[in-house]
């Protein structure tokens, strides 16, 4: 075999490794869940939205790295786009289940909710994840207000004045959410709750809305 032919094997074997590489690394970016191959390690502690219906979403979280037996607490909220009255008819297009969203149970119709998933998601592919079931707090409504049609948001402001069959009422779309292990079911991740705490890894806070939006933001359990 003379040096030329030599050199040649030798290109065309570390080409193969070359090829190799890139095939593993595409796969894994594929196929391995979020949850194990998060794409960054420093999250923001706010996030905002616009909506095209005419508000701006906001989700912040107080922490964005919390102990397995910590808390963290979510705050989403609307807010209009407008510097006049904005008008939104009522939908009910939820991008999740509603029973998985922490939300006023006292109001029908309420149009926000919060949430958590285990894993990394962002605003691409949060239908990849699952909300955790959250242990709901047992209403304590002596009677809830009926549904409403329509939204009458105040300009820049999350105030809206909600239309019903009964008298026109004022809400506050603003929803919170003090997660913990205690805030899952037993039955929500192995284990938990327990005096182990959450499983270390990356979570994913929620917001959503009944217009089909939603608002991620990610923290991490150490």
């Amino acid at each position: 075999m003379d040096s030329d032919e030599a050199a040649y094997r030798k290109s065309v074997r570390n080409m193969s490794v070359v090829l190799a590489a890139i095939v593993i690394t595409v796969f894994a970016a594929i196929f391995i869940p979020p949850y194990i191959n998060p794409s960054r390690e420093v999250f923001q502690s706010s996030v905002s939205y616009d909506s095209p219906f005419g508000f701006t979403m906001h989700l912040t979280l107080n922490y964005t790295t919390m102990a397995p037996n910590g808390g963290v607490v979510f705050t989403g909220w609307v807010n209009s786009s407008y510097g006049s009255i904005d008008n939104v008819t009522a939908e009910v297009s939820w991008a999740f289940s509603q029973s998985g969203l922490w939300m006023n149970e006292c109001a029908d119709g309420w149009p926000i909710g919060v949430g958590v998933m285990q894993g990394h998601y962002t605003q691409d592919n949060y239908t990849l994840g699952t909300l955790l079931e959250l242990n709901q707090p047992a209403s304590a409504c002596t009677a809830a207000t009926p549904s409403p049609q329509y939204l009458l948001f105040y300009p820049h402001s999350s105030m809206a004045l909600v239309s019903s069959s009964k008298s026109p009422v004022i809400w506050v779309i603003q929803e919170n959410l003090s997660f913990s292990q205690y805030s899952l079911r037993p039955d929500a991740l192995p284990g938990v709750p327990g005096p182990s705490g959450l499983p270390p890894g990356v979570y994913t806070a929620v917001l959503a809305d009944e217009w089909g939006d939603v608002l991620t933001a990610n923290f991490q359990v150490s």
